[in-house]
């Protein structure tokens, strides 16, 4: 197992020099075959203008005409000399250098197509874009194209480049991950090449996801990472997926900005946090009784406006309300002077607070004779 790890990494930095030497070679090659094919138009021109006395503009018409096989007819060699010219020149090297530049051509274009495809290609104008390091172990498919479609509906990040960094696409990405305008490049962040490969320096925000989200030993794969990152620089906003509490602070030291459980079945609690760094501590707080929690309160109350009942709540230290509950449902932040009936509230107050619904109920009643009293 470790011999084969080994032969695949060596694989892999290979593969990835010779998909740069391949490129430089293809366009010397490119370069050198259109050269020659130039001089050798000159050559046979200067020859038409020599031998048969023709203008450089008909030498050259009749060069260009008789490489490219259209043959018009119009101007024709008519010495022995300048047929030899001709049949050298151009039908013995010329037509064969031009067929010759557009197989070269085509194969360098099919095989950028291909290595685009299977994310062999490395795209260097990739600048102030978003990373997404690593795929989860499960349903990476399903949970990717969640998590893209997120960052596409969120303004910040919809126009954005977006590249995503794994091992896990060798044949080409999903077409509903590609449809999104999603690159991939076919490598490992483990692998400080693949990290230049992808303009890790260059990326405007930084995804490091959790190989395995229930795994602890993804926490310091994360880490080799964002060291890595560190080594070669960049002012990306890196956000990271951390496991264990207790590896936070170390994650945040080595250059996270942004840390956050996984939780798969909300990608976009992920997006959230990237967009407004901060927000992932509230919203982790929420799902635990250390700090923060949500309490509902069951109580009626009609046409008070929203600022008014946020007035009570804030003043008796019963927290903040998020939320009211009515026959049709649950609404969350409505307008300041809407007017709101309902049956429950949902608010978000500090561990260990206790709301007495009939000290709620009170100060509603007071409101309710304030208002009588103003009309």
């Amino acid at each position: 197992m470790l011999i084969q790890l080994i032969n695949l990494r060596h694989w892999r930095r290979r593969h990835l020099k010779y998909s740069t030497a391949y490129e430089q070679g293809t366009m010397y090659k490119l370069a050198r075959l259109f050269c020659l094919l130039i001089a050798l138009i000159l050559i046979h021109s200067a020859a038409m203008v020599y031998f048969e006395s023709l203008g450089w503009g008909d030498a050259l018409w009749l060069s260009v005409t008789t490489v490219t096989t259209v043959g018009y007819g119009d101007i024709s060699a008519a010495s022995w000399q300048g047929r030899i010219f001709t049949t050298v020149c151009l039908y013995l090297l010329a037509i064969s250098l031009l067929a010759q530049l557009a197989a070269e051509f085509f194969e360098y274009r099919l095989k950028k197509r291909d290595d685009k495809l299977r994310g062999n290609w490395i795209w260097s104008d990739m600048n102030k874009h978003l990373l997404i390091i690593n795929t989860p172990a499960e349903n990476s498919d399903a949970y990717l194209e969640a998590l893209i479609g997120q960052m596409r509906a969120t303004p910040k990040f919809a126009q954005l480049p977006l590249q995503i960094l794994t091992r896990n696409y060798p044949d080409g990405l999903p077409r509903e991950l590609s449809s999104h305008r999603v690159v991939h490049y076919n490598g490992a962040a483990e692998n400080a090449k693949s990290l230049a490969a992808v303009n890790a320096n260059k990326a405007a925000y930084i995804v490091i996801l959790a190989r395995d989200g229930n795994d602890p030993l993804s926490d310091s794969l994360t880490f080799d990472i964002l060291s890595r990152i560190q080594d070669i620089g960049s002012s990306a906003t890196i956000l990271v997926e951390c496991i264990v509490d207790e590896n936070r602070q170390r994650l945040k030291r080595a250059g996270a900005g942004v840390v956050i459980r996984p939780i798969r079945a909300y990608p976009e609690l992920l997006v959230r946090a990237l967009a407004t760094p901060g927000t992932e501590v509230v919203l982790e707080n929420l799902f635990t009784h250390d700090q923060s929690n949500l309490q509902r309160v069951d109580l009626n109350f009609s046409q008070l406006k929203w600022k008014d009942i946020i007035t009570v709540f804030m003043d008796n230290d019963f927290g903040i309300p998020l939320a009211y509950i009515d026959a049709k449902g649950v609404h969350s932040n409505p307008p300041a002077l809407h007017a709101c009936s309902g049956s429950s509230i949902i608010s978000m107050t500090s561990a260990g607070c206790n709301i007495p619904t009939d000290k709620i109920s009170a100060d509603f009643s007071r409101l309710h004779t304030e208002a009588d009293t103003t009309r």
